[in-house]
C-alpha cells in the first residue's frame, strides 16, 4: 500500500464524489461496476485498454474514501520471469503479478491530507505512466530511461555520443578513463563519498577530495 504525502490535513479521507467526478472528467468512458460493502468499483475505458478504479469508503455508504486501488489485467501474453522483474523496477506506483496465465498491474494508495483536484490528477498520471511502461513490455518493448529522455532518440546525438571500447578500434592503444580524467589520472576515488564529491543526507561536499571525487594515491 502506497500512502499520499500529506498537505497539510489529517482528515484521512477523501469525498467520493469529487474523486468520481475528476475520474468522469479525466476519461471519456467511466461506468460504475457495482458496490460490495464500502467498495465501491468504476471501470475505465481509455484508448482501447480497460481497468478499473476502486474506491474503499471508511464504511458502506459514507462517501469517505481512504483507499484508491487500480487493476488492469492481461490475458494470453507471454512474459518471462526476467521481463517481470525488468518492468517492476520501472514501475512508479504499481506492481505487476503473474496469477496462472493471467497477468495483473496493481496499484493501491492510502489517503492521507485533504482531497485536491491537483494531486489525484498526480495519481492518475503515475497510473498511466505505468501502464504505459507495462505495455510497452508487452509489445516487446524495452522499457528504459532512454525511451523516457528525448535527446536519446535523436540519430544525430546517439551517434555523436557513442563512445567505443578500444578493442573495436584497431590500432588503439590508451585507456579511455585515465584520458578522461586528464590531469586527474594519477589521482584514485575517494573513499570517504565514493567519487561521489557529495557525503550525508545533504549531500554537503566532501572535505577529504574537496568535492571532486578524487585524492591523491594513498600509501598502502
Amino acid at each position: 500500500m502506497f500512502k499520499m504525502f500529506s498537505n497539510g490535513g489529517n482528515e484521512g479521507s477523501w469525498p467520493l464524489s469529487k474523486i468520481a467526478t475528476a475520474l468522469k472528467g479525466a476519461y471519456g468512458d467511466v461506468e460504475t461496476l457495482g458496490e460490495d460493502g464500502p467498495l465501491k468499483v468504476y471501470g475505465v475505458k481509455e484508448n482501447g485498454v480497460n481497468f478499473v478504479v476502486a474506491l474503499m469508503q471508511s464504511t458502506a455508504g459514507s462517501g469517505k474514501v481512504v483507499e484508491i486501488g487500480f487493476l488492469a489485467r492481461f490475458v494470453g501474453f507471454s512474459v518471462s520471469v526476467q521481463a517481470m522483474e525488468g518492468l517492476n523496477r520501472n514501475l512508479h506506483i504499481s506492481v505487476v503479478a503473474l496469477e496462472g496465465e493471467d497477468l495483473f498491474l496493481m496499484a493501491g494508495l492510502q489517503i492521507t491530507g485533504k482531497y485536491d483536484d491537483g494531486q489525484f490528477g498526480l495519481v492518475l498520471e503515475a497510473w498511466r505512466r505505468d501502464l504505459m511502461v507495462l505495455l510497452h513490455g508487452l509489445s516487446g518493448e524495452q522499457a528504459s530511461m532512454t525511451a523516457a529522455f528525448p535527446v536519446a532518440k535523436m540519430a544525430a546525438a546517439r551517434k555523436f555520443a557513442t563512445n567505443r571500447a578500444p578493442s573495436l578500434e584497431p590500432g588503439a592503444d590508451f585507456d579511455m578513463l585515465s584520458s578522461f580524467l586528464g590531469t586527474s589520472a594519477s589521482k584514485e576515488i575517494c573513499d570517504e563519498c565514493d567519487g561521489k564529491g557529495k557525503r550525508g543526507f545533504i549531500a554537503r561536499t566532501c572535505v577529504d577530495c574537496d568535492g571532486s571525487g578524487f585524492v591523491g594515491p594513498r600509501r598502502h
